[in-house]
């Protein structure tokens, strides 16, 4: 049923959940059911699942209906337009009232004890802002293909040391996929709205506090044909990300390290801290120079 407008189908309760779930989609019925039954049949129950559906032109709308009129813990949203996948994934964020918050695609799919283990760990520790276990990558049709090997973790006392860590070593971020204190995730700017914006993300979350990962095999993630954006063209990139072209940057490169400097300079730790991630940001920026100026030439031919 598609419309002109945002439709919502369900209010919120009164009480709000401990764990809050959102889940951006676009056209992602085939691995849809899948993922959002992972999530109603999780050993912790306390939940609630926000789907932000963007303007999807298959069968997903058809699919959140049917759950969400089965299970009063789904919030279900369409929206009017496609709204780009960074504003999706970030309008989920904003609608969170648990106390926790998780990020899921409509292609993965966790164990059923994912949520509760991330929370037992989290809950004694203040200091832990994101929790998240290892994964595994599966394939179109659930086969496994490999478990990753390259998660990182960042339980360092220094925010410095854990903004450098996370910028040299993140590849596959699942981090982003784990549980997140929901105070510490509003502190942020989220998402932003170019290529490598989730990464400016997870690194404003290592100056807020700790990542923690688990050693049990707990998400399984889709790598394929269908579910990567990695296959993408830098322009077919920025399309995918910002369809409406609000936020156009003629050197998506330089928006990063700006996103980095900006993230330093914003960040809530002592001086001494704050000043050395700034240098290593301008220094990374400092680099890079020669890609900027070469993004920058080619906008303007």
């Amino acid at each position: 049923m598609a419309s002109d407008k945002q439709v919502s189908l369900a209010m919120p309760s009164s009480s709000p959940p401990i764990i809050s779930i959102g889940v951006p989609v676009y056209n992602g019925s085939r691995f849809l059911r899948g993922a959002l039954e992972s999530f109603l049949g999780q050993s912790f129950s306390d939940i609630e699942l926000i789907i932000s559906d963007n303007a999807s032109t298959d069968d997903t709308e058809d699919i959140c209906r049917e759950l969400a009129m089965r299970d009063a813990r789904i919030r279900y949203v369409r929206q009017a337009v496609n709204i780009g996948a960074m504003r999706n994934w970030n309008f989920v964020a904003k609608q969170a009232r648990g106390q926790y918050f998780k990020w899921s695609s409509a292609n993965d799919y966790c164990a059923p004890d994912m949520l509760a283990r991330c929370l037992a760990a989290m809950e004694p520790d203040p200091r832990i802002v994101l929790c998240f276990p290892r994964t595994c990558l599966v394939d179109q049709e659930n086969g496994s293909l490999t478990d990753y090997e390259e998660d990182i973790e960042l339980m360092e006392d220094s925010p410095y040391e854990r903004f450098g860590k996370i910028r040299r070593t993140l590849k596959l971020n699942n981090a982003m996929l784990g549980l997140i204190r929901t105070d510490s995730l509003i502190r942020t700017r989220l998402n932003r709205v170019y290529p490598g914006g989730d990464m400016v993300l997870m690194a404003e979350l290592a100056l807020l506090g700790r990542f923690l990962l688990l050693p049990e095999i707990l998400l399984y993630r889709r790598i394929g044909q269908e579910t990567s954006s990695n296959r993408l063209s830098p322009e077919e990139e920025r399309v995918w990300l910002d369809p409406l072209r609000t936020s156009a940057s003629r050197s998506p490169l330089l928006s990063l390290h700006l996103g980095y400097i900006g993230t330093a300079l914003r960040a809530p730790i002592n001086l001494s801290e704050k000043l050395k991630t700034l240098r290593s940001a301008l220094r990374s920026a400092a680099w890079d120079r020669e890609k900027i100026y070469s993004e920058l030439r080619r906008a303007q031919k």
